[in-house]
């Protein structure tokens, strides 16, 4: 049987939200999404 396997290497992703969970514990999903788009990374919502 063969299964996709997805190409898609969200580690950056997922480092970035890290980072920013552990420096604002309080805040939302949203608030998260915001900082990173004003850093000039256009990630997309269903990405991120």
């Amino acid at each position: 049987m063969w299964y996709y396997q997805s190409k898609k290497d969200d580690t950056e992703v997922i480092a970035k939200l890290s980072m920013l969970a552990e420096e604002y514990p309080t805040r939302g999903f949203d608030e998260y999404y915001y900082k990173i788009r004003r850093e000039g990374i256009q990630w997309n919502r269903k990405r991120v």
